[in-house]
């Protein structure tokens, strides 16, 4: 079943959706992958560009067969003249001394008629720097297998739930939930599960990038961007817990899968923005339900600009763009809506962001202050219109919200009380404890300390990479009605937190967006620590843009 869902796959996905797949059989192999385009303008000329485990730079074209064979007049008509250039013109590319010799490859999910091989034989025999080789349907199939499909899900309910992702409407918001049932079974990240060692936590690594990019195929062909990135992400996030379960240095090649798939993380938000650039609004599908869901959106998207504008910027057109991100989230945003604490991340997103990037802290300062009270307001002891704790994601709240027919979630929601605790009020207040905002802090204190202040505490660090987890503590703190102002601000300036993965803290920009998928793994904690790692670590980033000079 599981070589009938590969087949099937190659057979309906074209070359922008099995690219970041294709990308993971290469480090797989030993390839250092240093380039893989978006499918945009071609700044190096090269779909990807990799490099062998004896140093030889390779360039990779990319085309889309799917279920079909490559004949002739195409080959001809369509790709003769790119291949030309593929083999004449050498790779330029920061790391690649001029004048090394390059191996050129034309790849594709279907077959090649004979005629085109032939044509290419001739090819090779032309007057060029490099000769070109052709990775067929049969190749990658054999390389899937090599890359371990054998360790894809073996239990029958993630089978079924792995065909269900495979075969859902790419339009819809990612099943997270069924990712993470299959992931953690991969992984061996379930309690009852035996630690992998070195080799099966490699070998399970590359198996669970190539699943990955299979699983999303109906996303990516529909460019659903943020189910894209939000899968790259879960898998990063559910490697690092597995190395952290094991206790194991990841290996290089490990390493490699998750640089690229942090890429595939970019490369979606990327796109996303892009997108979202080329339309004159915002509204998606239905417009006259649109006002229901437009809010929600435009609040994500505020969340999700802002962690892309945190990615590493190495080139022109990456700082060219994180430069027209910061005109777009340092506007006014009236549409931003606080539909439940799932929508916190969102907002502690674009306050990083806003903190980081102003000149005036006139602006952070207010929103954060706004968004306290309105959390503190509005989950005080008896509100009926408490905001839904973080574990209730939007599609739930606004069935609820909305009359609409209650799925699971949603009808459970119905049967909770939220008011007289909240999730993310502390780390609120102690973010304005650090910024020296004492007053709004005194006026909201007696509001405050009116709520139970709740957290989850992963039992061992590897859990935080855990959509769910019930190993570990449900804390709720209750605060004095007095407090000194020098015992908060000492709380506030605590950076560290025992239970988040070092690697995954290592990596703050990825790490805030998996708050945004995970909004329950919010706590003072973490919060303290993205504080820190974000705005510190850009701090020259900021100070070379307003000089107009290179960062350091």
């Amino acid at each position: 079943m599981i070589e009938k869902l590969l087949e099937n796959w190659l057979d309906s996905t074209n070359e922008r959706s099995y690219q970041a797949s294709f990308v993971q059989m290469l480090a797989a192999q030993g390839y250092c992958v240093l380039h893989s385009t978006r499918h945009c303008a071609l700044e190096y000329g090269k779909d990807i560009i990799a490099i062998t485990h004896d140093g030889v730079p390779c360039a990779f074209q990319l085309k889309g067969n799917p279920g079909g064979r490559l004949g002739l007049n195409e080959f001809r008509k369509d790709l003769q003249q790119q291949l030309i250039q593929l083999m004449s013109q050498p790779i330029v590319f920061p790391g690649i001394p001029e004048g090394v010799a390059h191996r050129s490859f034309l790849v594709s999910n279907g077959y090649f008629d004979e005629e085109v091989q032939r044509a290419v034989d001739d090819l090779n025999r032309g007057p060029y720097l490099s000769k070109l080789s052709l990775i067929g349907r049969g190749q990658l199939i054999v390389w899937a297998r090599d890359l371990g499909i054998s360790l894809w899900p073996s239990a029958i309910d993630n089978i079924r739930e792995l065909l269900e992702i495979f075969l859902i409407d790419g339009r819809d918001l990612l099943p997270i939930k069924r990712l993470a049932s299959i992931l953690e079974e991969m992984f061996a990240l379930r309690l009852s599960d035996t630690t992998l060692k070195a080799a099966q936590l490699e070998r399970a690594t590359s198996s669970a990038a190539l699943l990955t990019g299979v699983a999303t195929h109906q996303f990516a062909m529909e460019d659903n961007h943020y189910a894209v990135a939000s899968a790259w992400c879960f898998f990063v996030v559910s490697a690092i817990a597995s190395h952290e379960r094991s206790n194991l240095k990841m290996s290089k090649k490990s390493n490699g899968s998750l640089l690229l798939a942090e890429q595939a993380v970019k490369d979606s938000l990327v796109a996303l923005w892009n997108e979202t650039q080329d339309r004159e609004d915002l509204i998606e599908g239905n417009a006259l339900a649109e006002p229901e869901v437009y809010r929600w959106r435009y609040t994500l998207l505020c969340g999700l600009f802002s962690v892309l504008w945190f990615f590493p910027a190495s080139t022109s057109d990456d700082k060219k763009r994180r430069r027209a991100i910061a005109e777009w989230l340092n506007r006014r945003h009236e549409s931003l809506f606080l539909w439940g604490e799932a929508a916190i991340p969102c907002f502690f997103a674009l306050q990083q962001f806003l903190r980081t990037t102003a000149t005036s802290v006139v602006r952070p300062d207010h929103e954060l202050i706004g968004l306290f009270k309105a959390v503190i307001a509005s989950n005080q002891p008896g509100n009926k219109h408490a905001l839904p704790d973080p574990y209730y994601g939007f599609e739930d709240v606004g069935r609820a919200l909305y009359g609409l027919k209650a799925s699971d979630e949603s009808s459970a929601l119905k049967e909770e009380t939220f008011a007289g605790s909240t999730y993310n009020a502390e780390l609120l207040l102690q973010l304005m404890a650090k910024y020296n905002l004492k007053q709004p802090c005194q006026e909201g204190w007696p509001y405050f300390n009116r709520l139970g202040h709740k957290r989850f505490i992963p039992a061992q660090a590897w859990q935080y990479g855990r959509l769910r987890c019930r190993d570990g503590v449900e804390e709720t703190r209750q605060y004095p009605s007095e407090y000194t102002w020098i015992k908060l601000c000492e709380e506030a300036s605590i950076e560290t937190c025992e239970y988040l993965p070092e690697r995954l803290s290592a990596i703050p920009h990825l790490l805030l967006f998996w708050l945004i998928i995970a909004p329950h793994r919010l706590t003072s904690d973490v919060g303290r620590v993205l504080d820190a790692k974000l705005r510190f670590s850009f701090q020259h980033v900021i100070e070379a843009d307003r000089e107009g000079r290179a960062p350091a």
